[in-house]
């Protein structure tokens, strides 16, 4: 059975699905057979940072009304599949629940990328064995944030919840612009699974819809958070480095 991972944040900016979508990228090019599911329904985005808009024919909602198969709605890109949010209206959490357990024999990695905000219902209709994700920043509203949502998460049992530190700037962590490393894991309450630099590669890839260069700092940064996702024991190394 595959595992399913919820990518989350506590607001928007925080760069919640440009972190779904290279994530998904990373493990894929490591062999991994993975699906990553937009669920912002009405303000889906992950087509346009895939590169994908111009193939765009089904969506979540033609599998949860059973009009299509996951395999004739998706969207291949090679380990990668894609599948997008419905265009209007809401997800149906039953429904929604029935397709998750239908599709986690079909791959090794589950991403849904969740809207950012307050946990709603779509989130009780996860099973308990459903890992989180939380995407934020090094500013303080921003952690505030992401301590509230991991608190939240953690209420419904989610096996575990791990953050991802976004779009960090070492230069501003020295002048005490933003926390430290070990700010951000006391203020949010939650275990650090990886640090992304702040990079223009990021912005450009999201952009115009092309892979991250191998050898960018945010390509290998993620392929060490991959890594880590999948068991190996990857240390978290200092930013300067990344």
């Amino acid at each position: 059975m595959g595992r399913l991972i919820a990518v989350t944040s506590g607001k928007g900016g925080a760069g919640k699905s440009s972190v779904s979508v290279h994530l998904a990228t990373a493990l894929a090019k490591l062999s991994e057979r993975v699906l990553i599911v937009d669920l912002d329904a009405g303000m889906r985005c992950l087509d346009i940072m895939l590169g994908v808009s111009d193939r765009l024919l089904f969506d979540l909602s033609d599998v949860l009304d059973k009009n299509k198969s996951v395999q004739e709605a998706v969207i291949s890109l090679g380990n990668l599949d894609f599948l997008p949010a419905p265009l209007k209206g809401k997800i149906n959490p039953t429904e929604f629940s029935r397709f998750i357990s239908e599709v986690l024999e079909d791959y090794d990695f589950i991403i849904l990328d969740f809207p950012a905000g307050t946990v709603d219902e779509l989130y009780t209709a996860l099973p308990r064995y459903c890992e989180a994700l939380v995407v934020c920043n090094a500013d303080a509203v921003s952690l505030r944030d992401a301590a509230i949502m991991g608190a939240d998460l953690s209420e419904l049992n989610f096996m575990s919840v791990r953050l991802i530190l976004n779009r960090v700037s070492f230069k501003n962590m020295q002048k005490g612009i933003t926390a430290n490393i070990d700010e951000v894991i006391d203020t949010s309450g939650i275990r650090l699974m990886g640090v992304v630099p702040q990079s223009m590669d990021i912005y450009m890839s999201c952009c115009s819809g092309q892979p991250l260069g191998k050898r960018t700092r945010a390509a290998k940064a993620f392929e060490r958070i991959a890594k880590r996702v999948m068991g190996y024991d990857i240390p978290l190394m200092p930013y300067k480095k990344i």
